[in-house]
């Protein structure tokens, strides 16, 4: 991977001369799919533990370089500016890069160090940025979108492949709806879980089944379950997928966009 994405900035714009992501030293291994199995204990009446699941142990931790395509070193100004792109956030956010396969790629973490190395004496400058990037998981993701139209109230109906490399793992997505007319919109997937969402003349919504949230396109953005038909909070049925194909039902006209992150357990190309 040469560049990437983070905190709204690229690699490719941050500065006036783009930066691209080297190594020095050649990676030998890193932290692999180590997993913590989550149990109770035996007794003499239980022989058998109780198994609660498996978590990972591991995070992967990626070390590399951030150069600039002319060679040229840092002005003080310019290791301000990356500092503050770089150490600002203090919570887990996605880095977006292109892999070697031009797929686009997803890791999510926070950098845990960021140092300067000087390669060359160009007059006091710094030649390089040693990062050292740590994840919050030991795999990749990959980020999907279905998009489409709904022509008539009648059920419509399509099929969404979820590429997953974990058969176990239910992906929550966030699905955005845009009806022309206000009316009450149907999302069933897989007969297993569906809600019905009152739609408002072109005021697009947006649900965040991963964080139980509901948005528009007002101003605040936030918007109360009982705006969109939603009077038994208790009784609200998240939309979840799984991996493989799955079976989406829409009943109403409208506009869709389904957007999820699916893992993909590969260690990626930050190496």
């Amino acid at each position: 991977m040469l560049s990437f994405e983070y905190n709204g900035q690229s690699t490719k714009t941050i500065l006036d001369t783009p930066l691209m992501v080297v190594q020095f030293d050649v990676t030998n291994d890193i932290t692999g799919f180590s997993r913590e199995i989550v149990k109770g204990e035996k007794t003499m009446l239980r022989q058998e533990t109780n198994h609660y699941g498996a978590m990972y142990s591991d995070e992967s931790t990626y070390e590399f370089y951030l150069v600039k395509e002319n060679g040229h070193g840092f002005t003080n100004s310019e290791q301000r500016k990356i500092n503050k792109w770089l150490t600002s956030p203090t919570l887990v956010k996605p880095l977006t890069g292109i892999a070697d396969d031009k797929e686009t790629v997803i890791y999510r973490g926070i950098f845990q160090n960021i140092g300067w190395k000087m390669i060359t004496c160009k007059l006091g400058q710094l030649d390089a940025i040693q990062c050292s990037f740590v994840c919050d998981t030991p795999f990749i993701w990959k980020h999907y979108e279905v998009s489409g139209e709904v022509a008539t109230s009648n059920k419509f109906s399509t099929n969404i492949f979820v590429d997953s490399d974990d058969t176990e793992y239910e992906i929550y997505p966030k699905v955005t709806i845009t009806s022309q007319t206000s009316q009450t919109v149907t999302i069933e997937v897989r007969d297993e879980n569906s809600m019905s969402v009152l739609c408002r003349p072109t005021l697009p919504v947006c649900i965040d089944c991963k964080h139980c949230m509901v948005t528009d396109g007002t101003v605040t953005g936030l918007t109360n379950f009982e705006d969109i038909g939603w009077a038994d909070v208790g009784n609200i049925s998240w939309l979840k997928l799984h991996d493989g194909y799955n079976v989406i039902n829409i009943t109403g006209a409208c506009t869709y966009k389904i957007e999820f992150d699916a893992p993909q357990k590969r260690i990626g190309d930050l190496l």
